[in-house]
């Protein structure tokens, strides 16, 4: 014959009971009449042929069953507990994994320093920070490689949607013992006899590049090409010439021991969040962006 399935409320008045050691505590913990208690407590004794409490000088004393159901009560509640956090988690985005990607210009500097903002908030989640070129932006997010990118590259896709999380100008890297380290600001004219470590004109930078560049009337004269912003700053710290980069690539560029000077007339340069339109956006997404635009506006 099949054992009655025991009911939820009867558990929650046990464990209350067990608790507080007292009918009339624990009908005041519950909200409920003590005769009401005393009945759901003789009823649950019924259903499983057991007695729980006994009436001992006075004070209700639990049994030896009573002592061992509580054992196994209280696992059960942990596990519910434990569920319960994991929901609020997984609702929050807290316990959650969050792949993203990044272009380097974006990556070496600005995604660091956000990052760390969302850990401290968010420490339970695992992040995934995937380096891209820019011809694989498009790929990633159409085929959900990652929720987000971050990058200076437009795209312009109507899949995608974008954001703009700050804007900057161009600055000329030098190491900080060169001649022009204590300007304010650079002119493209001023860098013509300088060794230029710079980017192909196809590319993202080199084409922010020529069009300040054009904008001074000054044609660019590239010594060094290079393909990423960290090869352009290795260069540069090697004391084997100055780069025209963005802003962003170079924050914090003085603990190598390099200046970033302004370059005069810069065209703006974005910095994006770029998703796919057709798939729900994560809350850590959102939290992603609003650090960006935390960091990028100190």
């Amino acid at each position: 014959m099949a054992k009655p399935k025991l009911k939820e409320r009867q558990i929650e008045v046990f464990r209350a009971v067990m608790g507080t050691g007292s009918l009339t505590s624990a009908s005041q913990q519950l909200g409920v009449s003590q005769p009401s208690l005393s009945m759901t407590i003789r009823r649950f004794e019924d259903e499983i042929g057991t007695r729980l409490f006994e009436r001992i000088g006075g004070r209700l004393v639990p049994t030896e069953e009573a002592k061992l159901i509580l054992v196994e009560v209280e696992r059960v509640y942990g596990q519910f507990d434990r569920l319960s956090e994991a929901i609020h988690a997984i609702a929050s985005g807290d316990a959650s994994v969050f792949r993203f990607g990044t272009t380097p210009s974006i990556g070496m500097r600005l995604v660091p320093k956000a990052l760390k903002r969302l850990k401290e908030r968010h420490g339970a989640r695992t992040y995934y920070c995937d380096f891209l070129a820019q011809k694989d932006i498009k790929d990633y997010l159409l085929f959900g490689q990652g929720s987000c990118v971050t990058t200076i590259a437009e795209a312009n896709d109507p899949t995608l949607e974008t954001t703009v999380i700050a804007t900057g100008g161009l600055v000329c890297l030098m190491p900080g013992n060169h001649p022009l380290a204590h300007h304010a600001s650079v002119s493209p004219r001023m860098l013509r006899d300088e060794t230029l470590i710079s980017f192909a004109p196809e590319t993202t930078h080199g084409r922010y590049i020529d069009a300040t560049y054009a904008r001074a009337g000054v044609g660019r004269k590239t010594d060094i090409f290079v393909h990423f912003v960290e090869a352009a700053i290795s260069f540069v710290s090697e004391n084997i010439g100055v780069s025209v980069i963005d802003k962003f690539s170079a924050i914090d560029c003085e603990r190598m021991g390099l200046v970033a000077v302004p370059v005069e007339d810069s065209v703006d340069i974005p910095a994006y969040v770029h998703w796919y339109r057709f798939r729900p956006r994560p809350k850590a997404t959102d939290e992603l962006i609003a650090a960006l635009v935390e960091v990028a506006g100190k």
